[in-house]
């Protein structure tokens, strides 16, 4: 099989993607997807990612999603840790449920 390239960018920059599975609360899912939509993916993506795609599993208890950023692996990972230690994230999650119970966290490399 080819190795594809990460998603292209217009300056032919390197790229780095994660995958993010969750296992949430189903009862809380539908909430929790609005929420990431209209919430955390803008603030995420004001800071430069980009959010390539998303997906629930039928019983609602999974969702995984990848998030991708121009750079390499250390970029991503300086970039990452300053959205999770930041104020805008802080003020985001704030005073909101636990929807996710358990996370799968890991950098990917599209293949197909």
């Amino acid at each position: 099989m080819t190795v594809l390239p990460e998603t292209p960018t217009a300056d032919g920059a390197e790229r780095t993607t994660w995958m993010r599975r969750y296992t949430l609360d189903p009862a809380l899912a539908d909430e929790f997807i609005e929420f990431l939509t209209t919430e955390v993916f803008p603030a995420r993506e004001s800071l430069g990612f980009t959010i390539e795609s998303m997906w629930l599993d039928a019983d609602k208890s999974q969702l995984t999603w990848f998030v991708s950023r121009t750079g390499g692996s250390e970029e991503f990972a300086a970039a990452e840790k300053e959205w999770e230690e930041s104020e805008l994230r802080a003020g985001i999650f704030a005073g909101r449920p636990k929807y996710v119970t358990a996370k799968d966290l890991r950098e990917v490399t599209r293949l197909r």
